[in-house]
């Protein structure tokens, strides 16, 4: 914007015969004459399209910030059955809940963003895994992840960090993947066998990942990761610092049953 103030000076300065333009005179002859914006442009398209791009930005950002303060209104409410295995503390003010799927790489980044952000925030945040396994091949590491959570939630959450991070491996379709993973765990995680191989043949377990995708749709989930915070959505894997802030909004409402406008 810098280049394109100097090209308006003097552009202002050849029209008008000034010795000296103050950014003032420049403001008021752009009202006067917006016309001179266009022609100082011609002289630097690449600042037209940085311009254009921040304000495209700028557009998503309130339209986004103004979505978030419809849904603290009126926000949405996933089932939370009793046996689901969360991070975080039980009696967290905020509750993440996220679609996820195993083999998508942005929800790879997500999941190191939660950590983060239980990290930075103790005690007041938990974050729940539900499932919305849309890449071929997606299922079956939501099976694994369910039915180990079914005995042991800490080899879930383990063999969901290891997941994402060895999604290549997992992606083949082999299973092979997947044995990988669970051998790697080790006898510190404790996992049966002869029960997880029962577990993931449960359709009481399949039943729920199906329940999953299903409530996801319902909330016109289009795409992984999606969270909803305390029921607001948050789409995409976005920096930890958008989940504080709209955690800021919440404990603003909370505290006041008001939240003014950003």
């Amino acid at each position: 914007m810098r280049n394109v103030l100097l090209i308006l000076v003097s552009l202002l300065c050849s029209s008008a015969c000034a010795q000296t333009v103050s950014r003032d005179q420049v403001a008021q002859a752009l009202r006067d004459n917006p016309q001179l914006v266009f022609d100082a442009l011609k002289h630097d398209k690449s600042q037209l399209m940085d311009i254009l791009d921040q304000a495209v930005t700028e557009r998503e950002e309130a339209e986004r910030k103004e979505g978030q303060l419809r849904s603290l209104a009126d926000p949405f409410k996933p089932e939370l059955s009793a046996g689901r295995i969360y991070l975080g503390a039980a009696d967290a003010p905020v509750t993440i809940v996220e679609y996820t799927d195993f083999l998508c790489g942005y929800c790879a980044r997500g999941q190191a963003t939660m950590h983060e952000l239980l990290r930075r925030q103790p005690g007041k945040v938990r974050v729940y895994f539900k499932h919305f396994p849309v890449r071929p091949g997606s299922l079956e590491p939501a099976v694994v992840f369910e039915a180990l959570a079914q005995q042991n939630p800490d080899a879930a959450w383990k063999f969901a960090d290891l997941a994402f991070g060895n999604q290549q491996a997992l992606a083949n379709g082999s299973g092979r993947g997947i044995a990988a993973i669970l051998a790697s765990l080790g006898p510190a995680f404790k996992v049966d066998a002869t029960r997880l191989k029962k577990d993931m043949e449960s359709p009481a377990l399949r039943a729920r990942i199906e329940a999953d995708v299903a409530e996801a749709r319902r909330f016109g989930v289009e795409g992984t990761p999606t969270y909803l915070v305390n029921g607001v959505p948050v789409r995409g894997a976005v920096p930890v610092e958008e989940f504080e802030d709209l955690m800021q909004l919440l404990e603003q409402k909370n505290t006041t049953g008001m939240v003014a406008k950003p």
